[in-house]
């Protein structure tokens, strides 16, 4: 059923009510005064009829031509059409026509009950005369004879019509008037009813489509007591509900925060299945976009097996579960800590499962090279203190009296003692470096390259000479970085060692420095140094930055290597905001650049 307006309810209603109790009134009115003039009309004509009845009656014995004349001229002075009817309905005399050509009046309404003994009335429209007339029969005696006829009077309706039609066009303006003012009324009536409505339909339709900003305040001025009530409750109901509204939204917000600032993987799952919601860690991590698998089958975004068990295990009613599960991004594995979580509504239902997914993959990771470091560092301390301890309790033994063997003995603790001194140099030169990159203690200021590569080669210069190694140095016209020059001029000599050391003799080894990328915050200086050693197989690339990691333990131990030489210079490519790259393949050498942003000249 189609619903209607509270105007369109109460406006016609009111609208008809009027127009019904004006017809009502101007019918009432109408017939009342229709029937009251007539009635004394009526009682007029009687009395008339009553007054001449006597004459009439005393005349009407006589001869035919003076009682003619009489009735004649009586009617003429009362203005009253006077007719006299024999019993048998033939007319004795008429006062405005010729009796003798008249019909006979026996059946006349009027003259019907006057001859049986009873007064007679009728108003019809005469043809005669033109004009509606009103008749009046009374019985009478006529003639010697005394038989009964009938004395009938005729006096025109019209001035009464007249005066009816006028009152009745006076009633209906009247009534036309009342009813456009009751119109006027009842639509100002409607309207103040209908209006608070319309405005507290407005505020709640501001409520329900979120605009809480503009919630509409009803003014309960001008309103019945009822309705004024109404309004008060609806405001302040409105209040209640914004001032609820603010808090759900600061509250969304806040959980909105948290949960697009957790470091963890989250998705939430209905218990059909379907995704609720998924961080945009999650969403990285399933390499998909967050607002797109908002209700679409857990099965179709998360393939795997092991999560997929978990979920459907927690479900089915069971405790929350954790586990490991390993991911695959390509052929790296990612390693998951997976806590599955019921969901669970007011009357402890399930209503779904939340994951929580912490990747572990980092932390493993760090956790290996953490124990490689010890490993490496127990090693590598370790050896040389047993040599060292080895070669002084043989002197102690007795080899100090041999002198030859004493010499070549202390030599060999000398040479262990100074390794034993390197591995601690470098380790305190990494703890030093990584501690200032933390404190941010170390100034950067613009500096050109070239000075950095001359003295890198005026320190190697020793090395390359022993082996016969030829340096050529390549480096662009000033080009200029952000640097702390002892830092950087130490990364380039522990690139420059290396590549020393692993270069056959009387090779070349290159120093290159040349700037790429013309737009602002897109040039870059790169820093090479490029040997023709034999090279790295691809699967040493990723960690040989790393702290004591070696391609080839014992050839680098051989060649007196701490193991710590270019994790210096990555955390020193680091400190000067940028990295450090290696390319190199087995008979090939190797290319290690490190890669700078350049600046302009100050």
């Amino acid at each position: 059923m189609r619903n209607i307006r509270l105007f369109w309810q109460i406006f016609p209603v009111c609208i008809g009510i009027t127009l019904a109790s004006m017809l009502a009134v101007v019918w009432l009115a109408s017939t009342t005064s229709h029937s009251f003039f007539i009635d004394r009309l009526k009682d007029e004509i009687r009395e008339r009829a009553l007054l001449i009845e006597p004459t009439i009656a005393t005349l009407s014995g006589g001869e035919d031509r003076p009682f003619q004349d009489l009735v004649r001229q009586v009617g003429r002075r009362a203005a009253t059409r006077i007719t006299v009817i024999d019993g048998n309905g033939t007319v004795l005399a008429d006062s405005d026509e010729d009796h003798l050509l008249m019909d006979n009046h026996a059946r006349r309404p009027e003259v019907e009950p006057a001859l049986t003994g009873e007064i007679g009335y009728a108003m019809r429209h005469s043809r005669t005369l033109g004009e509606t007339m009103l008749y009046a029969a009374i019985p009478v005696i006529l003639g010697p004879d005394q038989h009964r006829g009938a004395l009938r009077l005729a006096i025109p309706a019209t001035s009464i019509e007249n005066m009816l039609a006028s009152l009745y066009k006076k009633m209906v303006g009247i009534g036309l008037a009342v009813a456009m003012l009751a119109g006027l009324l009842s639509l100002y009536s409607a309207r103040r009813i209908s209006r608070p409505l319309e405005e507290m339909k407005r505020g709640a339709e501001h409520m329900t489509s979120g605009r809480i900003d503009q919630l509409v305040r009803i003014d309960s001025g001008r309103m019945s007591a009822e309705m004024a009530s109404l309004a008060a409750s609806i405001n302040k109901m409105a209040e209640q509900i914004n001032r609820r509204i603010w808090i759900i939204i600061q509250q969304r917000n806040e959980l909105e925060a948290v949960f697009a600032s957790m470091a963890d993987s989250v998705v939430a799952i209905d218990a059909d299945k379907k995704i609720i919601r998924m961080n945009q860690v999650a969403a990285a991590l399933f390499a998909l976009p967050a607002e797109t698998v908002k209700g679409k089958a857990v099965e179709g975004v998360i393939r795997n097996a092991s999560l997929l068990e978990m979920i459907d295990c927690t479900l089915g009613h069971n405790p929350p579960q954790e586990r490991k599960v390993t991911l695959f991004s390509g052929a790296d594995p990612i390693i998951l800590q997976v806590h599955a979580v019921p969901l669970r509504d007011e009357d402890n239902r399930s209503m779904g499962v939340l994951l929580v997914m912490s990747d572990l993959t980092k932390l493993n990771r760090l956790e290996t090279i953490r124990q490689d470091f010890v490993a490496n560092v127990s090693h590598e301390l370790k050896t040389p203190i047993t040599a060292i301890k080895g070669y002084v309790e043989t002197l102690l033994d007795g080899a100090l009296d041999d002198a030859d063997t004493a010499r070549r003995f202390l030599g060999i603790v000398v040479r262990q003692t100074n390794r034993l001194d390197a591995i601690v140099d470098d380790l305190l030169t990494l703890s030093r470096i990584e501690n200032q990159e933390n404190k941010e203690e170390i100034a950067l200021e613009p500096g050109e390259v070239g000075p950095v590569f001359a003295g890198a080669v005026q320190t190697c210069a020793v090395l390359t000479n022993a082996k016969d190694i030829v340096l050529q140095v390549q480096c662009d016209q000033e080009v200029m970085v952000a640097m702390n020059q002892p830092l950087l001029e130490q990364a380039v000599i522990n690139l420059l060692k290396n590549a020393i050391a692993y270069s056959p003799h009387g090779s070349v080894v290159s120093l290159s420095c040349q700037e790429s990328g013309a737009g602002a915050g897109e040039r870059k200086a790169h820093l090479a140094v490029i040997d023709n050693g034999p090279g790295i197989a691809r699967e040493h690339l990723p960690r040989l930055f790393e702290r004591f990691y070696r391609c080839d333990k014992a050839r680098s131990r051989d060649l007196g290597g701490t193991g710590l030489g270019l994790a210096i210079v990555k955390h020193i490519a680091q400190i000067h905001h940028g990295t450090v790259e290696v390319a190199s393949a087995p008979g090939q050498g190797s290319t290690f650049t490190i890669i700078l942003p350049a600046i302009d000249l100050p």
